[in-house]
């Protein structure tokens, strides 16, 4: 997976932003289809650059995670602030593969490597500092 510019919310102007409305529209129809329900919604509140949405389905709890900038969607059974857990929901992976890119586990997990990534030089020089891991470190990134 390669990543675009702008993914880690260090560039000024980009020019399209997810609509949070219509991002926690869909949550709640999905998750009510899904017979689950929505606990908590946060909007990318700095210095997260994603939304995350707290859901409880069929006794467990989960995090939805969605970039601010680029449609990528993350599912995540642990959140800490810069511990994710990645988990798979194959239900909600369809139900929200419809509307944005549901990245896998083992997509997410994958080894970090700047030269592999379309990634602006303020980008590169922030991972070269917080030293992500994996490329979900990156796409879902709390650095300031």
């Amino acid at each position: 997976m390669i990543l675009p510019k702008g993914i880690t919310g260090f560039i000024d102007n980009m020019e399209e932003m997810i609509d949070g409305q219509q991002f926690k529209k869909i949550c709640y129809e999905v998750l009510r289809e899904a017979k689950g329900e929505v606990l908590n919604f946060d909007g990318p509140l700095y210095p997260h650059n994603y939304f995350k949405v707290h859901i409880r389905i069929k006794g467990e709890l989960f995090y939805i995670l969605l970039n601010e900038y680029y449609p990528y969607l993350a599912f995540a059974n642990k959140w800490e602030d810069i511990v994710i857990e990645f988990t798979d929901l194959p239900t909600l992976s369809i139900a929200f593969g419809e509307y944005y890119t549901v990245l896998t586990k083992k997509e997410l997990n994958l080894p970090f490597s700047k030269m592999e990534h379309n990634l602006e030089e303020v980008e590169l020089k922030q991972a070269a500092y917080w030293q992500p891991r994996s490329i979900g470190e990156v796409i879902f990134n709390c650095w300031d």
